[in-house]
């Protein structure tokens, strides 16, 4: 290992290393579930959306029940990422921008249904979004970005899967 890729934390080459180090995603490699609280189904180490599916794995007394990652979280009040908006320009346009956030995160659960917003606050200028996902919070905040420009900034926490977003525009 040289010495930059030791300070830089970086392993040898052909060590592998964990696909995620989020304690609330499972390791084992479980049969067919459903969380009781939203019905996210969990098949071959995938979580899917499947209406159609759930209704027949509830009919079903050997498909085991669980409580998703997702859910979890947010019954921890356990946030993934945070999402701050502020600035004048987001007082004249709160609306259309929470509908972005609306439709971003539908569009992405779509993709990874453990990608769910938390918590929506506001305090005085201040908007602060709780998501359970850290790369929800950074998509959000990309799109917001890409839609009405202003200051993005993203602070990750090291060796965590969380990262704070800060987006403002005066």
């Amino acid at each position: 290992m040289t010495r930059l890729s030791r300070k830089l934390g970086v392993e040898e080459k052909g060590q592998r290393t964990a696909r995620s180090t989020d304690v609330y995603l499972s390791k084992d490699g479980m049969e067919v579930s459903y969380c009781t609280k939203c019905g996210v189904i969990y098949r071959q180490k995938r979580w899917i959306m499947d209406p159609i599916e759930l209704n027949q794995l509830k009919e079903d007394p050997s498909v085991g029940t669980i409580v998703c990652p997702a859910c979890q979280k947010m019954q921890d009040n356990v946030p993934g990422g945070f999402l701050t908006l502020s600035g004048e320009y987001l007082r004249k346009h709160e609306e259309e921008i929470l509908e972005l956030i609306k439709n971003t995160e539908a569009k992405s659960r779509n993709k990874n249904p453990l990608g769910r917003i938390m918590e929506i606050t506001q305090e005085g200028d201040l908007l602060t979004i709780h998501t359970t996902l850290d790369k929800l919070a950074e998509k959000l905040g990309k799109e917001i970005y890409k839609a009405h420009s202003g200051e993005l900034n993203h602070q990750w926490s090291h060796g965590e899967n969380f990262v704070r977003v800060n987006w403002k525009r005066d």
